[in-house]
């Protein structure tokens, strides 16, 4: 359709249709008739009616959103059509209308479908009317990788709060569907790194531009792996969820993502070939560590201490043994010589990677903001090469002031976050003495 020649038209009310809470969402069934027996017996599958399915849009909306640091309102009206599913290879069906008054989506989907599919399918059309809301006439290609990503990290992180089975009993007149929690906190990251300990990732190249087979089978479970890990990636870089959203808004201006991408990130990397360096050493912190099980609160916090501090060596005479201290992350900045303030900081980010995989939930947010202060030191700092003398130095000492600053305030969070500890003992205290 042509842009400004008409305007959003509605389909007529049909009884067999809901609208979510927002209003964003429209979801009628094409039949009313019963699905497939086989299909609704099959445990990997999902039963979609369309009153469950308006609130499981919102909900994958507002999850989206948060992971995204999203927070206008929606502008693109959704229309989903439920069709009868044939078999549970039955696709979904994308189409976005230019109209007058902006936006208007389309999903067709089958009304039986595999989970990720499902999940696929709206988290594509969500992130879709983001994107789009900067669009001319022209609506934005999504590369497959964000989609498969962030529908990944959807199903790992809130599969039962975004899926709502049909009820399954009643009781005194309630329909009702029980489930099972379990109570201890999974990284959304562990399937992942279970496949990616046992297949080679796949290169930013491959994750960039996949072939139809790429998608299927054991393949497919190595691609959406990576994806996920590459999402979760850029979302933990310095301003990753803003850089994330300049990207979606840059898409319908570009042909190529790749330009987009490489202008919303501009302050993380200056071209595919600092992507590519950048995801290798993401894939190798990422599979060399154990995700097997979260870290107490107490080793949490001892882990995280010993990353941000680095032992030194100091004499207070030329013939006397050295005394062993510890550093912090300011006086690294603030003190030592380039060189070696480099290989410190470098090997601190190596080791707040490794940190972050396996600490517990409430210092998880502390550690990424070390690595994302000491990541955009480094940038900051090596920006400089093209500024004259003069300048340079004030953009190096603005560079070292703004971290030390963010340093000071991260390190006040972290000593309020210290596990309590009882007193030591007096034998200890004794001892001490």
């Amino acid at each position: 359709m042509t842009a400004g020649s008409l305007r959003a038209q509605f389909p007529p009310p049909n009884p067999l249709a809901a609208s979510s809470r927002s209003g964003q969402f429209i979801v009628q069934a094409a039949t009313a008739a019963e699905p497939n027996r086989v299909l609704a017996t099959n445990q990997s599958l999902v039963h979609l009616q369309p009153t469950l399915l308006v609130v499981s849009a919102e909900r994958i909306k507002q999850n989206l959103w948060r992971e995204l640091g999203a927070n206008e309102p929606w502008r693109g009206k959704v229309f989903v059509t439920l069709y009868p599913a044939l078999s549970a290879e039955d696709g979904a069906t994308i189409r976005a209308d230019r109209f007058k008054d902006g936006w208007l989506y389309h999903v067709f989907l089958p009304d039986v479908a595999e989970r990720g599919r499902y999940v696929r399918a709206l988290t594509q059309v969500v992130v879709l009317e983001l994107a789009n809301r900067s669009a001319g006439l022209r609506s934005a290609e999504l590369p497959t990788w964000l989609v498969e990503g962030l529908s990944r990290q959807l199903l790992a992180s809130s599969e039962r709060e975004i899926i709502l089975p049909p009820p399954g009993i009643r009781v005194n007149g309630v329909a009702l569907t029980p489930s099972f929690v379990n109570g201890r906190w999974e990284n959304p990251l562990q399937r992942a790194h279970q496949h990616l300990t046992r297949h080679p990732p796949l290169t930013f190249q491959e994750l960039s531009w996949p072939a139809a087979n790429q998608l299927l089978g054991e393949a497919g479970e190595l691609y959406r792996s990576s994806a996920q890990l590459f999402v979760d990636s850029l979302l933990r870089l310095q301003n990753g969820r803003a850089c994330l959203r300049a990207f979606l808004a840059e898409l319908p201006h570009h042909y190529n993502w790749q330009f987009a991408f490489l202008r919303a990130f501009q302050a993380h990397f200056a071209c595919p070939l600092e992507v590519e360096k950048w995801w290798a050493l993401q894939v190798a912190n990422f599979t060399g560590c154990d995700l097997t099980q979260a870290w107490p609160a107490e080793k949490s916090w001892e882990k995280l201490e010993e990353a941000v501090r680095s032992p030194i060596q100091v004499r207070t005479g030329t013939n006397e043994l050295p005394l062993h201290a510890q550093a912090t992350l300011q006086n690294v900045i603030r003190d030592w010589d380039r060189a070696p303030q480099t290989l410190v900081l470098q090997n601190k980010l190596r080791e707040l990677a490794v940190v972050r995989l396996r600490v517990s939930r409430d210092l998880a947010p502390l550690v990424n903001d070390y690595f994302r202060v000491i990541a955009s030191y480094l940038q900051n700092r090596d920006r400089t090469g093209f500024l004259l003398r003069f300048g340079k130095k004030a953009a190096q000492r603005h560079a070292t002031i703004a971290a030390l600053m963010q340093l000071d305030a991260l390190d006040r969070q972290r000593l309020a976050l210290r596990p309590t500890q009882p007193p030591p003992s007096l034998p200890a205290q004794a001892a001490l003495k």
